[in-house]
């Protein structure tokens, strides 16, 4: 039976049936599919040769090697025991026996009484089975039946090459992805727990059905008379070619023993009310161990740090006060024990002593002092470009958004993901472009990092020749790497650190605990599986090579090309340093090798140049995830950066006419329209069933049009931030806007970007991985989500911040000259 657990009975194949030996036992048969409301292909999935086959398939298990006779019994008892009740259900209800003479016409006891008629049908179903029917099946067994996963069944039917029709049974799969179709149900674990005889064991795999084929997840409440190994065996002997499955047991456990009314319950249903664990398993490795005994010596340096820093402040207040008790004593007696002269005695005898070494050493790491830097806030002409903490800030939020929606299919996965298909899904409306356009934060970053990189460079380094000499050039330019290094690896490899040793310990439930098909666990999927081997991709910052793609922190792309094109910035800026006009040459091939690279690639790749309609040819890691295709955001931010002090910066201040005001509007709307027009302008890919948005010849987009987009919706999204950050610096942006972008509230906010951008894809899998079940997709529950991660995550972020982050800036600043602030 199909609702007898998806072990092995419903994925056995069907054939045409053979004669029947005992036409009444297939009105019985009839008879218990319509009462159990099942096909009748689906009873058992056997060959509809049922004198022979139900006994055949009660002890197949049998046949599989070292299976113990207490585990045969007990997976003989658990797959009967739907169909003993069942019958047991129609051949002792007398309502139901005297209801309908053409069901006594179907058991062949027409004219018989009630009790031999009952007699009559436990006989045929005894004979069906091969088994005693005096009474249901034990509670236990049926709880394991409830709480496993219970199995819908699909019926394909096809035709061999002699034209004889066959049938096949599968799973009827429940999510629909990119990938192809899939099953997955878990069941209830923690009920199953619950069942003294009982194990939870997940079986998983692929199924191959002739050109059918997807994935699978099933959640299997067994008998624990059988062992995991003994399991395996039997799936080993039963299941057809095709199948390969996996299985796994000891997920979850009961906290002690049923007690009290707990009891009386459990000796009633089968199962109790008793708390559960879910085990964790993992072997605590050495990485673990380093990275453990990292995060306390700076919880130590912290600690020791912060009660210096308090102890010699609170010595600094104590002698403050007593100065000024000496003051307006002027040294006269009698004028209370607060003007004594023994005072000024002991303030000449403890003045305080410079810190030492390892006191200053310490401080870096003080509480105190990080803190008030993290909420020091710049205003006025301290902080020129105070829009920058905001779209840092807004940008940050676009990244965790988009992730949030594709971590998922990663991890637990959507269960409705045909709510997203095109054209009446939502990949083909309007407003949801929102989130596929979100990936446009990090080109946000690039400007920002490019502008500020321009700025520097014109006016802190070229701006003294010596500087611009080979020799100069060579040994600032060491420096600036370095310090670029500095700034970006200590709390990357930080990161990489907790999220691959440390991560598997703070999660728990069946999807966390679980071994995948393809060896990997849930909670990897926030890109840490192959940290082990790769790590030192990410510390070359060559982790977006195709060779390395994906191995370790995949998100980190973006780091890679930072580096990398920031390496890039010293020798724009000496040329326009040397000569204006050069620069600006300079810069423009390079933005036009950025516009028209992006061409040629979607040409000879043929690709569909969207990220998702054209990720199943490479667009998005042979694109999306190259410098050569994403330098016009860091160039623009560069130009940005030259345009500011030598154009731009003149017309700071509010307007002085109306016609200025408008002028300044005007601009505003156009940086909103090139941004809304880069976001939106998608939809027109999505205008089309999902297979044909897949493919340039069947894409909605003309060539011309995909040849335009791919070449300008990046830079035209960079042109609309670049205007709204030139209209907020000089104060000339929308009114209300213009106080929004500005406020001085996103400033500690910024300063944890990049370590929320770092640690996010951890949050989201310590939330995704813990669930039991796919994700329903809904508006609300994805709101509510995102607002979850991005707090989630600037609190682990503040932490880091405070651990590796701002400790490693004040080092640098007091050892190498850069960093800090």
């Amino acid at each position: 039976s199909a609702d007898s657990g998806p072990l092995l009975p419903a994925m056995l194949p069907v054939t045409a049936p053979a004669p029947l030996a005992a036409p009444r036992l297939f009105y019985v048969s009839l008879v218990l599919c319509a009462v159990m409301a099942r096909p009748i292909a689906a009873f058992d999935g056997f060959q509809l040769q049922l004198e022979e086959r139900w006994p055949a398939m009660a002890g197949r298990a049998a046949l599989a090697a070292d299976v113990s006779p207490a585990c045969n019994e007990g997976i003989k008892k658990y797959l009967l025991c739907k169909v003993v009740s069942g019958v047991f259900s129609v051949c002792a209800n007398d309502q139901l026996l005297n209801s309908s003479e053409s069901l006594r016409f179907a058991l062949g006891c027409t004219g018989m009484d009630l009790e031999e008629c009952k007699r009559q049908c436990i006989r045929d179903a005894e004979t069906l089975t091969n088994e005693s029917i005096n009474s249901p099946c034990t509670a236990d067994f049926q709880a394991m039946q409830g709480f496993g996963a219970q199995l819908d069944i699909f019926t394909m039917g096809q035709f061999s090459a002699e034209g004889v029709p066959q049938a096949s049974l599968l799973p009827l799969p429940n999510i629909k992805n990119m990938g192809g179709a899939t099953l997955i149900k878990y069941g209830e674990p923690s009920h199953c727990a619950e069942i003294p005889s009982a194990e939870y064991c997940v079986i998983q795999g692929t199924l191959a059905q002739g050109a059918q084929a997807f994935s699978f997840a099933l959640g299997n409440c067994l008998p624990k008379v059988c062992s995991e190994d003994e399991l395996r065996s039997i799936l080993e002997t039963t299941v057809p070619q095709g199948l390969n499955a996996l299985v796994q047991c000891d997920l979850v456990r009961p906290l002690g023993a049923a007690e009290g009314a707990s009891k009386s319950i459990q000796n009633l249903l089968g199962w109790g009310g008793i708390p559960v664990y879910y085990p964790n398993n993992i072997k605590f490795t050495v990485g673990a161990a380093l990275t453990l005994s990292l995060v306390l010596v700076l919880a130590a340096l912290m600690t020791a740090g912060t009660w210096l820093e308090w102890r010699r402040e609170s010595k600094s207040r104590r002698l403050e006060a007593l100065r000024d008790v000496q003051a307006n004593a002027s040294g006269v007696y009698g004028a209370g024990m607060e003007a004594a002269v023994p005072l000024t005695l002991e303030i000449n005898q403890q003045d305080l002593p410079p810190p030492s070494a390892l006191e200053g050493f310490v401080n870096h790491w003080s509480l105190l002092r990080n803190c008030r830097s993290f909420m020091r806030v710049r205003t006025g002409d301290k902080n020129p470009f105070a829009v920058i903490d905001f779209l840092k800030t807004f940008s940050m939020g676009q990244v965790i958004l988009g992730h949030s929606y594709f971590y998922i299919m990663s991890s637990a996965g959507f269960a409705n993901m045909e709510q997203f298909n095109p054209p009446n899904g939502l990949l083909g409306q309007f407003w949801f472009q929102a989130i596929p356009g979100c990936f446009y934060g990090v080109d946000s970053f690039f400007v920002i990092s490019g502008f500020l990189c321009a700025i520097g460079l014109d006016t802190k380094l070229f701006n003294d020749a010596r500087n611009r000499t080979p020799t100069g050039f060579s040994v600032k330019y060491l420096q600036f790497v370095v310090f670029r290094w500095l700034r970006l690896i200590p709390t990357e490899m930080f990161c990489i650190a907790l999220s691959t040793t440390l991560l598997p310990y703070l999660g728990t439930g069946v999807l966390w605990n679980m071994d995948r098909s393809d060896g990997t666990r849930c909670y990897e999927a926030n890109g840490s599986a192959g940290c082990g081997q790769y790590w030192w991709t990410n510390l070359l910052f060559i982790q977006d090579a195709d060779k390395y793609m994906g191995k370790c922190y995949g998100h980190t792309w973006y780091l890679a090309n930072d580096f990398q094109l920031y390496m890039t910035a010293p020798f724009f800026g000496i040329v326009y340093s040397i000569s204006r006009k050069a620069g600006w040459i300079f810069i423009g091939l390079g933005m036009l090798a950025g516009v028209l690279i992006p061409v040629i690639l979607t040409a000879q790749n043929d690709w569909v140049p969207e990220i998702i309609a054209g990720s199943s040819k490479g667009f998005d890691t042979k694109f999306y995830m190259k410098p050569w295709c994403r330098c016009p955001a860091f160039f623009i931010g560069i130009a940005l950066g030259w345009a500011w002090p030598s154009v731009l910066e003149r017309y700071k201040g509010r307007h002085q006419t109306c016609m200025g005001r408008l002028n300044s509007y005007l601009w505003a709307i156009l940086g909103f329209g090139l941004c809304g027009l880069s976001t939106f302008g998608r939809m027109a890919f999505f205008q089309c069933t999902l297979t044909d948005c897949f493919s340039t010849a069947t894409t909605p987009v003309s060539k011309f049009w995909q040849y335009v987009w791919v070449a300008f919706s990046i830079p035209g999204w960079c042109l609309g931030v670049s205007i709204i950050l030139v209209l907020c610096s000089q104060n000339r942006f929308i009114p209300l806007l213009q106080n929004i972008f500005t406020m001085s509230l996103w400033q500690p906010i910024a300063k944890l970007s990049y370590s929320a951008y770092l640690i996010h894809t951890s949050i989201l899998v310590i939330n995704f991985c813990q669930l039991n079940d796919p994700i329903e997709y809904s508006p609300s529950r994805m709101f509510f989500n995102f607002v979850a991660f991005v707090v989630t995550s600037l609190f682990a972020a503040f932490w880091i911040y405070m651990f590796v982050e701002k400790p490693v800036a004040n080092l640098q600043m007091k050892l190498l000259g850069g960093g800090g602030e």
